[in-house]
């Protein structure tokens, strides 16, 4: 019973780990390959304590019109972005005030890591995951 309890978490964890990474590159390629590309600029820095930062950003999209959104991902790692300060940016043809910031931190290495790590995970649980021997008491089955 314990080692199906332990195989079911390290499953449902790394399944877990696994569809959250798989879910931002799939959001990073839509928009990156199927989206466009333009440039927007920093209204408003972050106003967080740590390094970098997720500014508020405005844009034009491809018919005139003004957008404006909180960036998740962090734009610079070691540095607060300045106001104005011209930051590349994906949206959505579709769905012109839906937008990303470039940033492939964020959106490509570590959700390639997630996937990695949840792929691990889940074929660890499925494929390797074995009972330690018993030794000579060991009941054959």
């Amino acid at each position: 019973m314990g080692k199906l309890f332990i195989q079911s978490f390290i499953f449902i964890i790394g399944f877990m780990v696994l569809a959250a990474g798989a879910s931002n590159l799939y959001k990073y390629f839509n928009y990156r390959f199927w989206g466009e590309t333009t440039y927007g600029f920093v209204d408003h820095p972050s106003s967080g304590r740590g390094l970098g930062g997720r500014p508020l950003i405005h844009y034009k999209d491809s018919s005139g019109a003004k957008h404006e959104f909180k960036s998740v991902a962090k734009t610079h790692w070691f540095h607060r972005p300045k106001t104005g300060e011209k930051i590349k940016i994906y949206i959505k043809k579709s769905e012109p005030q839906r937008a990303i910031v470039d940033s492939l931190f964020f959106y490509l290495f570590f959700p390639i890591l997630c996937v990695i790590v949840g792929s691990y995970c889940c074929l660890y649980a499925i494929l390797f995951h074995k009972e330690q021997g018993g030794g000579a008491n060991q009941v054959p089955f």
